[in-house]
């Protein structure tokens, strides 16, 4: 598919290349565009946005799939799978840490005497005009 005076560019091609993790720097390289091509492509043509949109969702689908299927195998489980997914997808019930939520009110009210602080210098054999 092609917009006035750019370079024609297959969505599948492009759909293809998102779903398998690329970014859009890489997609830019292999199908020989820059990187502001992409960049004003998805900007500009709903339907190339549309196929790295849908390209990069088909990829996370993909591994989100196999990683749960690893998890629940019945016959040889994935204990490292199902932790992660458990981690990731549990809503905060599974984790390794603790988070601690301090909120500490108050104010600090500093005032300052420049007039005692350049004396103090003085007093001190400093000159205040050579700092």
């Amino acid at each position: 598919t092609t917009l006035a005076n750019t370079k024609p560019i297959d969505y599948e091609k492009v759909r293809e290349l998102a779903s398998i993790g690329l970014t859009d720097e890489q997609i830019a390289v292999s199908i020989g565009v820059s990187r502001s091509t992409i960049t004003r492509r998805k900007r500009e043509d709903a339907a190339f946005d549309a196929a790295i949109r849908d390209g990069k969702q088909a990829g996370l689908t993909a591994v989100t799939n196999s990683l749960f299927g690893a998890a629940t195998d019945e016959t040889k489980p994935n204990m490292s799978a199902a932790i992660f997914y458990l981690k990731n997808r549990g809503q905060g019930a599974w984790r390794d840490r603790t988070e601690v939520d301090a909120n500490i009110n108050g104010g600090i009210e500093v005032t300052h005497d420049i007039d005692a602080a350049l004396q103090a210098l003085r007093d001190a054999g400093v000159d205040p005009s050579s700092l």
